[in-house]
């Protein structure tokens, strides 16, 4: 084997390795928390009925908590001209119209003269599946199951539709159906997915919502089966307004389209409320008002920013707790927040976390909301579930973590008795995951949590304090149980967190020396790794794997097929490690001082993850160090310097700029001045020249479509140009002949990926682009264009990683990071914002827009790629690299060892 083949069986196993490992994501941090089987803790008691027959839930998608709390009436008039389109004139202007202008007058005077208010805060991801499954279910979902599927439940949970006696959901075809599949008492209703269209009207599908909750209400008049359902207890209803989030997608949640949303919402609660009670007339109604998620600036959510995880809370009627002045409370602090906080469950801590690290928002909602003088009730979202169930009286959700409110309830016997429920429910699913654990592992092996065994003394004290009436102590043991039992369920949900932490992190660090192993000692086969050079089986392989898969086992008998093959990898590695000792310590290529370099960087790297201005500072530096070195081209090194200046200034850029049309046609057209500069310097070929032909195609059809957009014209002959604009320049690629040179092939690529970045960016994400190419095609220039001969090292085998092997190695992974967060955020693709793949498709379609979004993060890194490449293949063969630099082994060792 010569140095120049394809190490096609080292290729399989990393590529068989990575794709492993990544699967340990799953395992180790978004485990599904579902349990089944755990008995349904119910708090209902003939003797001590609940106070509410019925609950209605109004749930406004991606409703931010300051839009909708801000003491102002900006834009609400743009809600009328909605409500006389859908018929709903008589909703225009509200009854409890106060002297203070306000955007949601009915809302506002629930708060006010009604019921309890809060800010509900949110788990991460920030999106609408988790969100409505914490609120209904109580349980903070297995974050992978966004990817499985909207309308379907990947797993089976528990939920308070399921244990009411009947429920009547309206809304969106992506959250409606999931709570309804399998469940004969809950009847669903939703509109087509068709009309999730962000080019036309959302309010249509808030209207929509209402208008099915009336024909539910005429069809019960004259319908006696209905009429008794309806006035059956223990009934939900889940009304779905999708109108809000839409229009914070499609035009950001400052525009009027959004408030006015917000405004319209408020009118056609405060019109369903007003028929519920016309209807019912029992005053036996509670409702509870809330958002899965907010919405950041850009218009996007998903990550854990402030605008996303702050959402309103109002709850009122049977059962709910009135108004509560700030100076009645005298006992509570305001804990620095400017308002009085009644926060008494164990959510307390975690909500206080939240405002320390809020003091920006909660400065301005002291400023704008002007709702200082009422106590607030902050809660975490999976609290609403036991809320909702305690005022029905219905069983907790099984596998639900929340914790219950209770000063949102009226005090007394029954809220007490529902505190005491809310801890047996988390204390009993606490102690089957023990059990369960326990039996699954041996018991000289198994950590069990004896804060639970204390509960059960507790639970005889608060049978005692019943007797006494003493309410109020009842509530405060329950808490501490409660403590207790959520402790024990993250200590059981974690519990396998360092072994697959220690086995993953061995992985990845035993194929990195493997890697360099099979660099330095080239030719290379993988069969080394479990054969001796004679050929034969290396047996402590083959009795490490076996001793290891039976500590394993008995760490944990019900361990997943995955958890052994996590366990090969480190085992083969270090037994192979562990013969090519002598060979590892008797290398001296790479001084102390470079790896010392090389673990800085990285860190800086890493640093970078949450602070992208480091990435900037990266920039300068690889700018510089041409400069100071002689062997480069004096020119060259100087136009290098300042298109690193000039990318250091992306990262610097704020991910919430927002759209503007003009950068995009004016990154185009610069895009499209420097490829016409390259195609007349080098020899012109078609593909080269059609390809600036489909990026002024792809300007103009930018300017087409948001012209359409803006004016509500027909879209689809612009949406189809979008495609072959972007995709067609792609997929010549495929079949059409490339230049000798390797350097116009890589133009070629820059060129015929430049009109889909085009369609897809928003603001100054083509000019990043423009920059980035230049700036990689002076890397290669820069490179290939040294003026003296470097140190080289000749060997009868094997390939040596030299310093300047590192160092190219280590600007590629910058660059390679830095086509990432120029323009993004490594937090959620959230960063990306969604209305960049308005050009391609308007109807909601999750999948499509998100491989739209994947494929436009994933191109720059596909040209940095490209580009090293071409770098490596050329610098082999420059007359002043005297040893042969094989390409192929620094991209796998680049691709498989920096994870």
């Amino acid at each position: 084997m010569t140095a120049t083949q394809w190490p096609t069986g080292l290729l399989i196993l990393g590529t068989l390795f990575h794709a492993i490992y990544l699967l340990s994501i799953f395992d180790i941090y978004f485990k599904s928390p579902v349990v089944h089987d755990i008995p349904a803790v119910d708090v209902m008691h003939e003797s001590y009925p609940p106070p509410a027959k019925r609950l209605v839930i109004f749930i406004a998608d991606g409703c931010r908590a300051d839009t909708f709390f801000d003491a102002t009436d900006r834009y609400a008039v743009f809600a009328h001209s909605r409500l006389r389109e859908a018929n709903l004139t008589s909703l225009i202007h509200s009854q409890f119209q106060d002297d203070e202008p306000t955007r949601a007058p009915f809302l506002r005077h629930v708060i006010k003269h009604v019921g309890s208010w809060g800010v509900s805060h949110t788990g991460v991801p920030t999106e609408s599946r988790p969100g409505h499954v914490a609120m209904f279910a109580g349980m903070y979902e297995d974050v992978s199951a966004v990817t499985r599927g909207w309308q379907e439940n990947p797993v089976d949970f528990d939920s308070i539709f399921n244990q009411s006696t009947h429920a009547w959901l309206y809304g969106s075809p992506d959250i409606v159906p999931m709570f309804a599949k399998n469940v004969e008492h809950v009847h669903e209703k939703h509109y087509s997915s068709a009309d999730e269209d962000f080019a036309k009207d959302a309010t249509v599908l808030d209207t929509w919502v209402y208008h099915k909750v009336q024909a539910l209400l005429d069809d019960a008049k004259t319908n006696r089966t209905l009429f008794n359902q309806l006035q059956a207890n223990q009934v939900v209803f889940f009304l779905h307004f999708l109108g809000i989030d839409s229009n914070g997608h499609a035009h950001r949640p400052h525009s009027r389209e959004y408030i006015s949303n917000v405004a319209l919402v408020d009118r056609l609660v405060e019109g369903i409320h007003t028929m519920l009670e016309a209807f019912f007339q029992d005053k036996a109604t509670a409702y509870i008002f809330s958002a899965d998620h907010g919405m950041s600036h850009q218009g996007s959510h998903g990550d854990g920013a402030p605008e996303n995880t702050r959402t309103p809370l109002v709850v009122w009627g049977a059962g709910v707790q009135p108004p509560t002045l700030k100076s009645a409370l005298d006992t509570h602090a305001a804990h620095g927040s400017g308002f009085a906080m009644d926060v008494p469950s164990h959510s307390h801590d975690q909500v206080f976390d939240q405002l320390k690290a809020h003091t920006v928002p909660e400065a301005d909602a002291l400023r704008l909301w002007n709702l200082s003088s009422f106590v607030r009730k902050d809660v975490l979202q999976a609290d609403i579930a036991p809320l909702a169930a305690a005022l029905l009286g219905l069983p907790y959700p099984r596998n639900s973590v929340g914790v219950l409110p209770f000063s949102y309830m009226e005090q007394g016997l029954y809220r007490a008795r529902a505190v005491v429920f809310n801890a047996k429910s988390l204390f009993v699913h606490a102690s089957i995951r023990q059990q369960l654990k326990q039996n699954a592992t041996w018991p000289i092996f198994f950590r069990g949590f004896p804060r639970l065994d204390r509960c059960l003394g507790q639970f005889a004290t608060i049978d005692r304090a019943f007797g006494a009436k003493a309410y109020g102590d009842i509530e405060a043991i329950s808490q501490r149980i409660i403590g207790d039992a959520l402790a024990g369920l993250r200590h059981f949900q974690r519990y396998d967190w360092l072994l697959l932490m220690a086995i993953i992190t061995l992985g990845y660090l035993g194929w990195m020396l493997v890697l360099y192993v099979a660099v330095a000692r080239w030719p290379f086969t993988e069969s080394s790794l479990v054969q001796h050079d004679d050929g034969s089986w290396d047996m402590g392989s083959v009795t490490s794997v076996c001793v290891g898969s039976g500590l394993l086992f008995a760490y944990n008998h019900q361990a997943t097929s995955m958890y052994y093959l996590y366990l090969v990898f480190p085992l083969v590695f270090w037994r192979f490690l562990l013969r090519e000792r002598q060979f590892l310590l008797a290398q001296r290529g790479v001084g102390w001082s470079v790896v010392g370099l090389v673990l800085v960087s990285i860190e800086l790297i890493v640093w970078g993850y949450s602070n992208r201005s480091v990435f900037s500072a990266l920039c300068l530096v690889i700018g510089i160090y041409p400069n100071m070195n002689s062997i480069y081209d004096r020119t060259t090194a100087r136009l290098w310097m300042g298109s690193c200046v000039i990318l250091s200034l992306f990262p610097l850029a704020p991910l919430d700029y927002g759209d503007d049309l003009n950068l995009v046609v004016a990154g185009g057209c610069i895009g499209l001045a420097v490829g016409t500069f390259v195609w007349c310097a080098v020899t012109p070929t078609p593909i080269h020249g059609s390809s600036l032909v489909f990026i002024g195609l792809s300007i103009g059809s930018v300017l087409g479509t948001m012209a359409a957009l803006s004016s509500n014209m027909h879209l689809a002959p612009w949406i189809y140009l979008n495609w072959f604009a972007a995709f067609g320049p792609l997929l010549s690629l495929f079949w059409v002949s490339y230049p000798p040179s390797l350097t116009l092939r890589l133009v070629q690529i820059m060129m015929a990926v430049a009109p889909v970045f085009v369609l897809l960016s928003i603001s100054y994400e083509v000019f990043f682009y423009a920059a980035f190419c230049t700036t990689l095609l002076l890397w290669i220039r820069l490179e290939t264009s040294t003026v003296a001969p470097r140190h080289t090292r000749q060997h009868s085998t094997g390939l040596a990683v030299t310093p300047e092997d590192i160092r190219l190695a280590l600007w590629y992974l910058i660059f390679f990071k830095l086509s990432f967060f120029a323009t993004g955020n490594i937090a959620s693709m959230s960063s990306f914002e969604i209305s960049s793949t308005f050009r391609f498709v308007t109807v909601f379609n999750p999948f499509v827009m998100g491989a739209l979004l994947v494929l436009k993060i994933l191109l720059p890194m596909v040209i940095v790629t490209c580009a090293f490449h071409v770098l490596l293949t050329l610098k082999g063969h420059h007359p002043n690299r005297y040893v042969f630099l094989p390409n192929i082994y620094i991209f796998i060792y680049l691709l498989f060892s920096i994870s």
